[in-house]
């Protein structure tokens, strides 16, 4: 697991985590398919990415369409909110040759 964090942060990493959470729960839980509780757990991890990633955590609204469920919207945000955070690293302008 160090070289995970060679990459990113302990705070990265720890919002990674709790982003594969609420996916994984709601592939485990077959309950939280059902319209009432999923979309309560879907609210829920809404709120959670707009307080970890700000507005960037907007993009995790897709988990309120029915038929996103199978997608991980949490784990993607958590995604572009990395690549966002982290764009000047990923540029060939600080590629030594």
């Amino acid at each position: 697991m160090a070289w995970i964090l060679s990459y990113m942060s302990y705070s990265e990493f720890t919002k990674l985590v709790i982003c594969a959470c609420l996916d994984i729960v709601e592939y485990v839980i077959p309950i939280l398919l059902q319209p009432i509780m999923g979309d309560l757990f879907d609210l829920i991890g809404v709120l959670t990415c707009l307080f970890l990633f700000k507005w960037i955590g907007l993009i995790s609204i897709l988990e309120l369409i029915p038929s996103f469920d199978v997608l991980p919207i949490n784990i993607v945000t958590w995604i572009i909110w990395f690549v966002y955070n982290h764009w000047k690293d990923f540029s060939y302008r600080n590629i030594k040759p």
